[in-house]
């Protein structure tokens, strides 16, 4: 599924004559396209990846991977748990809930953690600043920002970049480099890069996962398996990772977001229910688990508040 593709499709679903018609842009497009990839990977969990995180002694906070969306295993009592090595077998550490374990207030590291949670990370990482140096000629969509002092060792796809010399706005959509990003630049004068433009490249908010106790031992490795985002696309020849029968669903999902603009919303929620009745076939073709009944009963142990059993 390429940017053209659906940027088109999404036209013609809305009755406008190109995808630059006056109602639509380009970038509400793009943005409204990537929402519906996003929302429909969380409903079917197609896109799956891990992470090893090496643990540091007495550090509780790990940051996930950028394209970390949710968590997906479970154990046969429904709940969330990740794999944890400690050199001479493996551990199985169980997810609570972190309003659970602040309340809890275990403050002592431990050998091995029993228990774990997902939070948004309390701190953004500093915005990369500068000055381009040398030129990125606009070609499909797409521009290439460079800098040879190699700043963008800490940036990610899917961070905002501005061009405050042209005006214009746009995403990483990929990195080459610590000197190079590949961007998907909007609403400027020529939407590419002049060697000497000014630049700010802003990362996006970012999870971490929570380890409780925090672990007294070094170099253990916790396994994070997660539900992945997806690249974003934001240019004509670049493409989602979905199998072409699922486009039709994206779309709608797309069209519904801009009749929510307009004067009839009502008339968009057809759209909606096309993709939520999509969605709901995928994730049976995709997930066998998702065809499961989601209420479990456990007759050892009533759950504490915070939906965990320790």
């Amino acid at each position: 599924m390429d940017g053209k593709t659906l940027t088109e499709g999404l036209a013609q679903i809305l009755l406008e004559d190109s995808s630059t018609s006056s109602f639509l842009d380009s970038k509400t497009s793009y943005d409204y396209i990537y929402d519906a990839v996003v929302e429909f990977c969380r409903r079917t969990q197609i896109f799956k990846s891990s992470q090893a995180v090496t643990t540091v002694a007495d550090q509780a906070a790990y940051d996930l991977n950028p394209d970390f969306l949710q968590l997906y295993l479970k154990n046969d009592r429904n709940e969330f748990v990740l794999k944890l090595y400690d050199g001479a077998g493996y551990n199985w550490i169980k997810f609570r809930d972190y309003d659970g374990i602040y309340l809890a207030n275990e403050l002592s590291s431990a050998p091995l953690p029993s228990n774990f949670a997902i939070r948004t990370k309390e701190t953004l990482s500093d915005n990369m600043t500068g000055t381009a140096t040398s030129a990125g000629a606009l070609s499909n969509g797409e521009a290439t920002l460079t800098d040879s002092l190699a700043p963008f060792a800490n940036a990610q796809v899917g961070d905002f970049v501005h061009n405050t010399s042209d005006g214009a706005h746009g995403i990483v959509i990929a990195k080459t480099s610590s000197s190079a990003l590949v961007t998907a630049m909007f609403g400027g004068t020529e939407n590419d890069w002049d060697s000497s433009d000014a630049y700010i490249v802003i990362p996006q908010g970012r999870k971490q996962v929570y380890l409780d106790p925090p672990p007294s031992i070094a170099a253990y490795t916790v396994t994070v398996p997660y539900i992945q985002k997806p690249v974003p696309v934001y240019s004509l020849y670049r493409s989602y990772r979905l199998d072409r029968q699922y486009q039709m669903a994206i779309i709608m999902y797309a069209a519904w977001l801009y009749k929510m603009r307009d004067s009839r919303p009502d008339y968009g929620s057809r759209y909606f229910t096309y993709f939520d009745a999509e969605c709901r076939k995928a994730a049976k073709t995709e997930n066998r688990n998702q065809g499961r009944p989601n209420l479990r009963v456990n007759m050892m142990k009533r759950s504490l508040g915070s939906r965990s059993y320790v």
